[in-house]
């Protein structure tokens, strides 16, 4: 008699991303290229709401992600569709952009959060240690999202103003790092 085949489990994988702006040219391809390069073997992606198909990250944000020695080569805006919202946390820039995602997919609203908020779901997973990130995710979710942390559009802005938006998504960028690290899933 043979030995019995060996079982073949998936390897676990980092949790998925998909963060959310309207044009898709400013702040969601920064976080995006942002995660990618801080927690390498993420799947990270980026769309837009009102996505500008096709164009190119804006230039003012492209040289933000230089100075964090990040290269977005290659990158086209794209218009978010059902086929990303497999994510396994979708991060939107805007509580608008939020209710929108909300309305056109609600199956996925227990994925669904905001980039403002990411404090709070850092906040939750420290306190929460042995719960799986998917129920992390879920609570945080449902939690009301409170004004003013809506992520600034820079698009047609100064450098400044790019500077500021560039600085808040990579803060709220390195706070997401440690929650999606512990967070491995299963295939």
């Amino acid at each position: 008699m043979s030995p019995p085949a060996p079982v073949h489990r998936p390897e676990p994988r980092l949790p998925s991303v998909l963060f959310v702006c309207t044009g898709n040219v400013c702040r969601s391809p920064f976080a995006e290229h942002l995660l990618r390069d801080r927690l390498p073997g993420t799947h990270a992606l980026s769309r837009g709401t009102f996505a500008l198909e096709g164009s190119a990250m804006e230039s003012q944000m492209v040289a933000e992600l230089a100075a964090r020695s990040v290269d977005p080569q290659g990158f086209r805006a794209r218009q978010v569709s059902a086929a990303d919202i497999g994510a396994d946390l979708i991060l939107t820039m805007s509580r608008r952009q939020r209710a929108y995602l909300l309305d056109e997919f609600p199956a996925a609203a227990r994925h669904i959060g905001h980039m403002g908020h990411i404090p709070e779901l850092a906040r939750m997973a420290s306190e929460n240690p042995a719960a799986p990130l998917k129920e992390i995710i879920s609570a945080w979710t449902r939690r009301a999202i409170p004004a003013g942390l809506d992520v600034p559009d820079p698009y047609g802005k100064d450098a400044a103003q790019a500077a500021r938006t560039a600085a808040l998504l990579a803060e709220r960028v390195e706070q997401l790092v440690p929650v999606l690290r512990r967070g491995v899933v299963a295939p």
